[in-house]
């Protein structure tokens, strides 16, 4: 699967710390029963409990066998949603192979452990405490390029989400419309609000504010429209179109961003309400990406 930022950040979150063995799994045995780390003696004595992996923010790993006085640095990466490598050189002292990949692959069990496999053994890891994860600088709280301009100006939507034959994607007007007419010939029902995204207009202006106008509903009375500006439920209204409110966009290190106002957070973190306005092929992402935009 796809490691996208959010995924990467959380499974660092996870690693991130010194985690010592719990237990061993025969898998030879009989129950598979969960043998405790202290309970298990090596040749000279020691047992699994000596072992511990300390994981840094900056990939680095540290495996510390205290009963043989063996520390070893190496590296480690996250490369699935549950699962991590790492590489110690030769701590291990097993030569390449299928029984080294499953020593060097450390997999999540029950949301608690870590497991690797030594032979016919699965050594499971237990977090001891976390590690120092440095918390990124927030484009929000990064001073911004006042003289960049280039986004600037009124954008109409070119696409937007929609479920189209089968299939959810960004679509144009001109697709969602036939799709429209195709259910309406059929007899099925066909949604006009399928639509309505396409009205929206956006507008960055020079004083870095974001603008995203509706057209007024028909029928609206001016009574209505002027309780609504005065209450603060809208922020403006010009040539038939109301803006819900303005938002904030600002340029750093040449990449336009806008405050999406959202509250976000995965795992209990709390994320930045900043998104990026990607171009792609003359369009912007928009909308949490439920649409792109096109410069009028």
């Amino acid at each position: 699967m796809e490691l996208n930022e959010n995924i990467l950040r959380s499974g660092k979150r996870f690693i991130v710390g010194k985690w010592r063995v719990d237990y061993v799994v025969n898998a030879f045995s009989n129950d598979l029963a969960h043998i405790p780390a202290s309970e298990f003696k090596s040749e000279d004595g020691s047992d699994f409990t000596a072992i511990t992996f300390d994981f840094f923010e900056d990939q680095r790993v540290v495996m510390t066998d205290t009963s043989k006085g063996k520390t070893v640095e190496g590296t480690w990466e996250q490369t699935d949603m549950f699962e991590y490598k790492y590489e110690l050189k030769d701590f291990l002292q097993i030569p390449e192979g299928d029984f080294r990949k499953a020593a060097e692959t450390l997999t999540v069990s029950g949301g608690t452990h870590l497991v690797f496999g030594i032979g016919f053994l699965a050594i499971a890891m237990k977090k001891e405490s976390d590690g120092v994860i440095t918390k990124p600088a927030d484009i929000g709280d990064m001073q911004g390029d006042e003289d960049a301009c280039e986004i600037v100006g009124k954008y109409s939507v070119a696409k937007s989400m929609a479920f189209i034959g089968g299939n959810i994607g960004l679509f144009t007007y001109e697709e969602v419309k036939t799709e429209l007419d195709k259910k309406a010939a059929d007899g099925e029902d066909a949604d006009p609000e399928m639509l309505s995204a396409f009205s929206m207009k956006v507008e960055f202006t020079p004083d870095h504010k974001v603008l995203q106008w509706m057209k007024l509903p028909d029928g609206v009375p001016e009574e209505a429209i002027k309780a609504a500006l005065e209450s603060g439920e809208i922020a403006a209204v010009a040539d038939g179109y109301f803006c819900a409110r303005a938002q904030e966009w600002k340029c750093v290190d040449g990449k336009y961003y806008y405050n999406t106002g959202e509250h976000r957070e995965s795992f209990g973190e709390e994320l930045s309400s900043w998104d990026e306005l990607v171009e792609e092929d003359g369009l912007i992402k928009f909308g949490s990406g439920m649409t792109m935009i096109k410069k009028d």
